[in-house]
């Protein structure tokens, strides 16, 4: 009878084990047949469609030798088919949104379509160049991302890891790419890192629900804390004796409560301090992400300690799977504070 718990129990934890393998594994992509339409060199640079059949198509630009230098960091987007002046424009078939993309691959967003600057010529030859629903997004160096919401939004420009100033929050970890001592994946990996956390902040202060939904897995685990305050006879909450409670949300739970709530708001303020990347000791590509975020809207505020689980092994679709917040005031040494090493991954 022991012996057959035992087998069961082992069984059990084989099938534990082979699920969370399952829920990390990317999908496989078939590379071996790959078409490529080419839109012609300008500026020393051109667009390149490659086809990968049943796993879709997706955009990259080359230079004049032909190296890849990077992907198209949009998805479901109008693309003209040439650099000019620097710059490639495009246009989000959703939101109607109009940017750039500049020869770093580093995105700008400008205008909305009423106010579209787009070349006259570019309407039909974008066309061609569209970016599918099933291209991923993959920006591969930093940006403090811009944003535009209706005339009059607010434009942030955009940033080389050079120039991050000492009282950036990410100037510690930018120094530590352009020192040159990681190796080339892990420095790409970083600077994508940088890149898709800046955006993620504007995310909230923008109230962009449609990158938060690209950017968070289908199976994210939402994690949020809350300090409970007893509550004395009167009705009045007692000093100290508080105690943290935290709610699990799956992502289209947690985004339609977000959706709420950027509804109530006209303002909503996001900022970060004590930022820190901590890469998966045996799996490439898997980063945790630890940083305080304080969070002010028209009708709340709080101060609390945030934690993602990024995976970068797609290149082209950096996925959230986890998401915890917890209050400042509950945490009482930084060994409270949720990493990487807190989840088994294996």
């Amino acid at each position: 009878m022991k012996k057959t718990i035992t087998i069961l129990t082992f069984l059990s934890l084989l099938l534990t084990i082979w699920a969370a393998v399952l829920w990390l594994l990317p999908s496989a992509a078939d590379t071996t047949n790959t078409n490529k339409t080419r839109y012609g060199l300008n500026e020393g640079l051109e667009l390149v469609e490659l086809n990968n059949g049943a796993t879709g198509k997706r955009y990259v630009v080359e230079d004049a030798n032909g190296n890849e230098l990077f992907t198209i960091p949009l998805r479901n987007c109008m693309l003209d088919t040439r650099y000019r002046n620097g710059q490639l424009r495009f246009r989000e078939l959703a939101t109607r949104r109009e940017g750039f993309i500049d020869r770093d691959g580093i995105v700008t967003f400008t205008t909305t379509a009423a106010d579209s600057i787009l070349p006259k010529d570019m309407q039909t030859a974008a066309t061609i160049a569209q970016t599918s629903n099933e291209a991923n997004s993959g920006i591969n160096t930093y940006q403090k991302a811009s944003a535009s919401i209706g005339k009059g939004a607010q434009s942030i420009p955009t940033v080389s890891l050079q120039k991050i100033a000492k009282d950036n929050p990410f100037y510690k970890e930018a120094a530590k790419v352009l020192k040159g001592k990681m190796s080339v994946d892990d420095a790409k990996n970083r600077r994508m890192i940088l890149n898709y956390c800046e955006h993620f902040r504007t995310a909230y202060t923008t109230k962009d629900i449609p990158f938060l939904r690209q950017v968070f897995s289908d199976k994210a685990l939402i994690i949020v804390g809350n300090m409970v305050k007893p509550a004395a006879d009167n009705g009045k909450c007692q000093a100290g004796g508080s105690r943290v409670t935290y709610a699990i949300h799956s992502k289209r739970n947690y985004l339609l409560r977000l959706s709420k709530v950027f509804d109530m708001n006209k303002n909503v303020d996001v900022s970060f301090s004590d930022f820190r990347i901590m890469r998966h000791p045996t799996m490439d590509g898997i980063y945790g992400v630890t940083l305080r975020q304080q969070y002010k809207s028209d009708r709340y505020s709080d101060d609390g300690y945030l934690f993602l689980l990024w995976d970068f092994r797609d290149k082209t679709m950096p996925l959230i799977h986890v998401r915890t917040w917890q209050p400042a005031e509950a945490i009482h040494d930084t060994n409270e504070i949720i990493n990487i090493q807190d989840f088994n991954l294996e």
